[in-house]
């Protein structure tokens, strides 16, 4: 019984997990587009880390968040962004 208890706590909990991150995804996108926006657009940094951020949002798309959140962090410092 224990050890039931214990693994719908973990299924409940990663659960979670995947709901949270799948939320932060656009936030953080959103944060490094409107990063970009106030930069040069021909600045090969920026147009690498909007890159990125188009990659980002397709892995969100496709349901790949934690990559979709390592791609979008990526993009973040390469724009100097501060969390």
């Amino acid at each position: 019984m224990k050890k039931a208890m214990v693994a719908m706590a973990v299924v409940v909990s990663l659960a979670f997990t995947g709901a949270a991150m799948a939320n932060s995804c656009p936030k953080i996108i959103k944060e490094g587009r409107d990063a970009a926006a106030k930069m040069k657009a021909d600045d090969p940094k920026v147009k690498g880390a909007v890159a990125k951020l188009d990659q980002a949002q397709k892995l969100h798309d496709d349901g790949n968040h934690k990559e979709s959140m390592a791609k979008a962090n990526e993009a973040l410092a390469d724009l100097g962004v501060k969390k």
